[in-house]
């Protein structure tokens, strides 16, 4: 029992590398090459219900190669005019992005005495003018620099009103008095749009009839 003991040992040792796979051959039995020959992930494909393989359809890409970016500005346009662009952008769900500016329009002209540092220094100059027989004037801030101070000598409606009593303040001797345009809202607007080019002329030409006269010109 002893002698058959040992032999089956020994020839255990001897089998044991050939089993294993440690000897002979190539290695492509053993787990990790198995694994790396049977998964291939190029050919991975999704199961219907019905068992047929689908494809994996790769997300679209945002724009297509080649075609160039560019931006288009109209101006003059009123509310409904550019909410009528934006419903077409909406509605077609084209790539394009648009951007509004409301623009501003001169509404009045201020006939002032500018850029007076202190109270003191605008007092002085009051006091000056008064001396010349202006009469009509008040010191407010500046509205372009608050931090200075303007003596306010007449807001006009019309630039040739501000002219007229500016000739006059000049004939008494006022040499620091000057006109400024007062800038107010104009109710217009302008509006860009950027993206690929053939789908701004496209939403152009189809929106040509709410836009009236504007006239596309590239954005400044």
């Amino acid at each position: 029992m002893r002698l058959a003991f040992f032999i089956l040992l020994l020839i255990n040792i001897v089998l044991y590398p050939f089993v294993a796979g440690l000897v002979g051959g190539s290695r492509d039995g053993r787990e990790p090459q198995r694994m790396s020959s049977q998964i291939r992930p190029e050919r991975i494909r999704v199961l219907a219900s019905d068992g047929a393989a689908q494809p994996v359809a790769a997300p679209p890409p945002a724009q297509l190669a080649g075609e160039p970016a560019g931006c288009r500005a109209l101006s003059g346009l009123v509310r409904e005019q550019v909410d009528a662009v934006a419903a077409r952008i909406r509605e077609q769900q084209v790539a394009v992005q648009l951007a509004e500016l409301e623009l501003t329009e001169t509404t009045s002209w201020w006939v002032n005495v500018p850029d007076l540092m202190s109270r003191q220094q605008a007092e002085r100059k009051q006091a000056e003018l008064r001396a010349l027989g202006v009469r009509d004037m008040i010191i407010m801030a500046d509205p372009v620099d608050p931090q200075k101070l303007a003596i306010s000598l007449g807001l006009f409606k019309t630039e040739p009103a501000a002219r007229e009593l500016l000739s006059t303040l000049t004939g008494r001797g006022v040499r620091s008095a000057r006109i400024s345009p007062r800038e107010g809202k104009a109710g217009r607007y302008q509006i860009s749009l950027r993206g690929a080019v053939p789908a701004i002329d496209a939403l152009l030409a189809g929106v040509h009839e709410s836009v009236g006269d504007a006239e596309p010109t590239e954005c400044p």
